[in-house]
């Protein structure tokens, strides 16, 4: 019976909201070509950029210990602060990549900073989704709240640049950019350590056999081929806001941290799956102005990893659709079978707000649905009896779903 429960459970979960590890980007201005403007509705020139989605998992963070540590309430990494006061910690020390870990990172370990002996260098996905994209350079582009004493310049993760191992790649805090640097300079090798966890490159997809790719990880659907031109950027969020595909007609250009998060940073020429087919050169446009400049917008190289902000109305990029993902499922079995409104789906999206989401069980059977969802509705379209075997098992729990939301 309890196995049943959980079963069923996992697939009555409706319009899941992904209690996943891809934060916001915090940009919550609109702008057009040259200048900050008032956020537009649909259909009205430039909307569809960044702020015109509201944020699903904006920047929190917690101070721990007297402020020596902060955690990331998103993606529940915890990092270490820095300092002004000439210790281990003090924002001024540099290091080579590889003396980041030798001995900054050794020494913590071995003072269990903190209480722990687990930290380490963070991957460029979890040091670049520290960024705070609303923030204009000269930076520091973070939440300097909690983290004060930030250098704007480049701090070391730990992942090596795939073409040139002599390379790793960093984090520009000045204005926000990802680029690569020689492992054996210190000019710039500011270092933050991170422990728990590990983001890593989300790079779990399912081929759905219509021109789209489903990340289970971070449940965000995209385009599987690069639209057909190169566009200026108000070009670019025009295509998506306007393009059907799959079945579905709410494309949006993706933000910053949703294109970052495809990319693959074991790989490169191009650096992404193999599911997804590419161009030559391939720059593509995010939906994230460069706050600075905004004249300019933030585009991801997929050639390598990195990426810069180019001028919205002359340079022509690439462009890759998403769409749903931390806002809602993009594939809901429940829905499938009952329908977007009924009084059936209401009764699960009150249950998963007020019952499972308060829960740390809860957010983990969420998180698994997710992963599963795009299998059972795929199984559901292709057999009209898995179909309806599921429907049987989802109407026999929600009586229980019921009874325990009175």
């Amino acid at each position: 019976m309890k196995k049943l429960i959980i079963a069923g459970l996992l697939l009555i979960l409706p319009y899941l909201v992904f209690a996943g590890t891809l934060p916001d980007t915090g940009q919550t201005e609109c702008y057009d070509n040259s200048e900050e403007i008032t956020c537009h509705n649909p259909g009205e020139d430039f909307y569809g950029q960044d702020a015109n989605y509201v944020p699903c998992n904006p920047h929190s963070y917690t101070s721990l210990s007297g402020g020596i540590m902060v955690q990331d309430n998103v993606t529940g990494l915890i990092w270490e602060n820095k300092t002004n006061d000439s210790s281990i910690h003090d924002k001024d020390n540099t290091y080579t990549w590889q003396n980041a870990q030798d001995v900054f990172i050794a020494t913590l370990n071995s003072q269990n900073f903190g209480g722990h002996n687990d930290w380490r260098l963070p991957t460029i996905h979890e040091l670049s989704y520290l960024v705070d994209s609303s923030i204009p350079e000269p930076g520091p582009t973070i939440n300097t709240d909690y983290f004060p004493s930030t250098v704007s310049s480049g701090y070391w993760s730990s992942t090596t640049y795939a073409d040139i191992p002599l390379d790793a790649w960093v984090v520009d805090f000045y204005y926000g950019g990802v680029n690569v640097d020689v492992k054996s300079n210190y000019a710039y090798g500011y270092v933050r350590a991170v422990r728990e966890g590990q983001c890593g490159s989300l790079n779990n997809f399912i081929d759905n056999g219509n021109g789209t790719v489903t990340n289970t990880d971070t449940g965000l659907m995209w385009q599987q081929d690069t639209a057909p031109n190169a566009y200026t950027w108000q070009q670019a969020i025009s295509y998506c806001e306007t393009l059907t595909l799959g079945g579905y007609s709410d494309w949006r250009l993706p933000n910053r941290n949703e294109l970052q998060s495809i990319v693959d940073y074991s790989r490169f020429n191009p650096a992404i799956n193999p599911i997804f087919n590419v161009v030559s050169f391939p720059n593509y446009w995010s939906s994230t102005t460069h706050a600075g400049i905004p004249h300019n917008a933030l585009s991801v190289y997929f050639y390598m990893g990195d990426f810069y902000s180019y001028p919205k109305s002359t340079v022509p990029f690439y462009v890759r659709a998403v769409r749903g993902g931390q806002c809602g499922a993009i594939i809901c079995p429940a829905e499938k079978i009952y329908g977007e409104q009924s009084n059936e789906t209401e009764l699960l999206r009150y249950f998963r707000d007020n019952i499972l989401e308060q829960t740390v069980e809860g957010r983990e059977l969420i998180k698994l649905y997710y992963r599963w969802s795009p299998v059972i509705v795929k199984a559901m379209e292709e057999d009209v009896e898995s179909k309806q075997e599921i429907k049987e098992i989802v109407d026999s729990i929600l009586p229980m779903i019921e009874k325990s939301v009175r």
